[in-house]
């Protein structure tokens, strides 16, 4: 997958990719694409593991493809930052790139 996940990350090209997660989600051992135990459940786990993660919502995302993932894609606006970002920005206030033909 793909995870832009700090929220000050802007003004980016994501383009043209293909995701696919080869395992299913109920998948005893793999669980799908899951990585249980990271900092971010909402990204990373069953809860909401997404093909395309974004905090920051003023990036281009264009003509990509998601396969077999909870969220194709996951847009988790309204924080305030992860990791050196963390209280630096607004992500609810980041005005939204051009996301067409996903």
């Amino acid at each position: 997958g793909i995870y832009i996940e700090d929220g000050n990350e802007m003004h980016n090209s994501i383009e043209y990719n293909v995701i696919i997660c080869p395992w299913a989600l109920n998948d005893p051992s793999l669980h799908g694409c899951t990585v249980p135990g990271t900092s971010n459940r909402e990204s990373d786990t069953s809860v909401n593991q997404a093909g395309i993660y974004t905090l920051a919502a003023t990036n281009d995302l264009i003509g990509n493809r998601v396969s077999a993932t909870f969220n194709g894609m996951l847009l988790q606006a309204g924080g305030i930052g992860r990791g050196e970002a963390y209280d630096k920005v607004c992500t609810s206030d980041s005005a939204l790139g051009r996301w067409e033909g996903n």
